[in-house]
């Protein structure tokens, strides 16, 4: 995945309807997974990044909104205006607007290589595709253990595999 341009980013959000692990997945599934490739595969998409947030951490959403959302950053290929790579999104992205990223919450600018923002997004960005790419990998409705199994390979790659929380049958080395 490309390093973002942080100044050429479109806000989006999609309602998620609910949390339970298989029907979120599934959602994630339909209303996420299949309009990034489109995206992507037309050469609209550059970089990519989605978190579930509350409302309320989107821009212009009220500040008591606690409904969860798949939370949307988007840059348009370069060369396609902000305007035009809006209208190319679904009716579900609701109220796309542009952004400008800057720091991202619990990460430590000073850590980062050179304290450049846009290789932290990158990471995030990278993230949201190994979960497309995890998604596409299994048939729809995988029972949770099977996620589970997923990150503790990633987790056990950063040498904390034995200890991480969301494998509480891992052993340690």
């Amino acid at each position: 995945m490309e390093t973002p341009d942080l100044s050429r980013i479109v806000e989006t959000h999609v309602p998620v309807e609910t949390l339970e692990a298989r029907r979120y997945l599934s959602q994630l599934r339909m209303d996420v997974l299949p309009h990034i490739r489109h995206l992507q595969a037309t050469g609209s998409l550059r970089w990519f990044s989605f978190l579930l947030h509350q409302a309320r951490q989107v821009a212009g959403q009220g500040a008591a909104d606690n409904r969860p959302v798949f939370h949307l950053r988007l840059e348009p290929a370069p060369g396609l205006d902000l305007r035009e790579f809006v209208a190319l999104l679904p009716p579900h992205f609701i109220d796309p607007h542009p952004v400008e990223l800057s720091m991202i919450s619990g990460v430590n600018l000073t850590l980062l290589e050179r304290g450049e923002w846009a290789k932290a997004w990158r990471v995030v960005g990278e993230s949201a595709e190994w979960v497309l790419c995890l998604l596409e990998a299994h048939a729809d409705g995988f029972p949770p253990d099977q996620l589970v199994q997923f990150l503790h390979y990633v987790t056990n790659a950063l040498g904390i595999g034995g200890t991480c929380v969301y494998a509480p049958n891992a052993r340690s080395f």
